[in-house]
């Protein structure tokens, strides 16, 4: 079957849940949890949070089901919009309630079991890269994610972002060149001798 016919499959789909119809609503979310979950996967820092960020994402989809933007009669890119969104705004309202936390002096002992078992399975590499990409703007995340992660073409970002595709090429070349930068940034870093060490 060819990606026109699946887009074709994937409109009527959503025909029916504008219609209220949630067989065809559960259908969508088959279509699409495991891309949405990697997504937010790379996003939060453990598998429960991507799993509650995924939930949250398809319970959006649904409450705003009349005015979702389908991009080539595929909901995908919202999707993935709609997760990082979310993504964020979760660890906006972590960082804050950790900060109001130890601000009150009252200490906490957060699970790290699924940070330490993803420290561990990732290179070195992996983990610059990540650290890279901490350090660019939500802006150039977004897009790096939707173009490069995640593979759609920029004119189809362009329709889901609402923006002129040359802007989003634009916006695309400009955020790799500064994931590049941030790259040899955490590679001197890593590559730099430790400060204060004992003097012989």
């Amino acid at each position: 079957m060819s990606d026109t016919d699946d887009a074709g499959d994937e409109l009527a789909l959503w025909q029916r849940v504008l219609a209220g119809d949630d067989t065809a609503f559960t259908a969508v979310f088959d279509l699409h949890v495991a891309r949405v979950h990697r997504q937010a996967r790379r996003l939060v820092d453990s598998r429960s949070d991507a799993e509650d960020v995924t939930a949250m994402v398809f319970f959006e989809a649904w409450r705003k089901r009349r005015s979702v933007r389908l991009v080539n009669g595929s909901l995908v890119g919202w999707l993935l919009v709609t997760t990082t969104n979310i993504a964020r705004n979760r660890e906006r309202s972590r960082r804050r309630h950790e900060a109001l936390l130890r601000k009150v002096r009252i200490e906490t002992v957060p699970d790290h079991a699924d940070a330490v078992l993803d420290s561990i399975a990732r290179p070195a590499t992996r983990e610059r890269v990540k650290d890279a990409f901490a350090r660019l703007s939500a802006r150039d995340q977004e897009i790096l994610m939707l173009c490069v992660v995640e593979e759609l073409a920029p004119v189809d970002v362009a329709r889901v972002l609402r923006l002129p595709a040359g802007t989003v090429r634009m916006r695309l070349s400009r955020a790799k060149t500064r994931l590049r930068a941030a790259l040899q940034d955490e590679h001197r870093v890593a590559a730099s001798p430790e400060i204060g060490g004992t003097a012989s």
